[in-house]
């Protein structure tokens, strides 16, 4: 009869069984405890192939029977009578492998949660790695965001001290924004690592990081929304500052030059030779020559 359920296992049922390592996997055959016919599971020790694989000394592993014969209730598409069951697999120098039973709840337990994530690690690397392309396309559009509130043409008109405020703030809001969507993104869909996991101690170090998950990544999305806060914040201050710095003054003195057949010119003033008054007007770039006896009124002006 199938049925999904832990069953424990003993020294004398264990004698039955064999391991090997082949490359990065744990090979282990044998009986079923329940229905006794043949099965075998390969444990992979490693999450991707990144890693360089450590040599394992003791490692608890969940074991499931797959054997090849068909059992009462057995689902579609499913292997053997449906139990699990943990034993601890000790390699030793020449890679002879000797199981025996586990006796730590946890380590059973951490045994289960790495056998359940490994079925499915694929599936959901490649789900966050969709998602993920979201978060990139919104980190790149931050510049043209950025560009539309930091003009060229309306930083230059500015002193060099409020273009350096400026050019910080705005720096700043896309940090921040940029932080924002990296931890969002990371609490919704968490970070791709590889692990070794060789010896108990390892599998017990993953296993505390599955179960404090939750907390981390409730932090990160705290992080990514307070980041998104600052970010809007010093966009704000960035718009806010380029309209209300004042603009830079000129070097050159700027002047209304009324003559006396009324006409004005307003411009920079140049030097001159002496006697003469000369003039670059402002709305053309064209430089006049005034004669100083038909000046009526010369005044200095901020702009023109």
């Amino acid at each position: 009869m199938y049925a999904a359920e832990r069953v424990a296992i003993n020294e004398a049922q264990l004698a039955t069984w064999r391991g090997s390592i082949d490359g990065r996997k744990l090979n282990l055959a044998g009986p079923c405890p329940v229905c006794v016919h043949d099965t075998k599971q390969a444990v992979d020790q490693e999450f991707t192939a990144l890693a360089v694989r450590a040599q394992p000394t003791g490692l608890a592993v969940s074991v499931t029977c797959a054997c090849a014969q068909p059992h009462p209730g057995q689902p579609d598409n499913a292997a053997g009578c449906g139990r699990y069951w943990s034993c601890t697999a000790t390699t030793d120098a020449q890679g002879n492998v000797a199981l025996s039973p586990v006796a730590d709840p946890q380590l059973a337990a951490a045994a289960d949660a790495l056998r359940a994530a490994e079925a499915t690690q694929l599936a959901t690397l490649r789900s966050a790695a969709e998602k993920w392309i979201g978060g990139v396309t919104g980190l790149f559009g931050l510049f043209s965001l950025a560009g539309v509130i930091t003009t060229r043409s309306t930083v230059t008109s500015l002193a060099a001290g409020w273009q350096a405020i400026i050019a910080i703030v705005a720096a700043a809001a896309v940090a921040l924004a940029g932080l924002a969507i990296f931890r969002i993104y990371r609490a919704a869909y968490g970070w791709p690592v590889t692990r070794v996991i060789a010896t108990n101690d390892e599998l017990l170090n993953w296993y505390a990081a599955q179960e404090a998950a939750p907390r981390v990544q409730a932090g990160y999305l705290r992080d990514g929304v307070r980041a998104a806060g600052g970010a809007l914040a010093a966009l704000m201050l960035t718009a806010g500052l380029l309209w209300f710095a004042p603009p830079r003054q000129p070097t050159v003195p700027m002047v209304q030059v009324t003559i006396s057949n009324g006409s004005q010119v307003c411009g920079t003033l140049l030097p001159a030779t002496p006697g003469a008054t000369l003039v670059r007007r402002a709305s053309d770039g064209t430089a006049v020559d005034i004669a100083p006896r038909s000046i009526e009124a010369l005044t200095v002006v901020a702009s023109c």
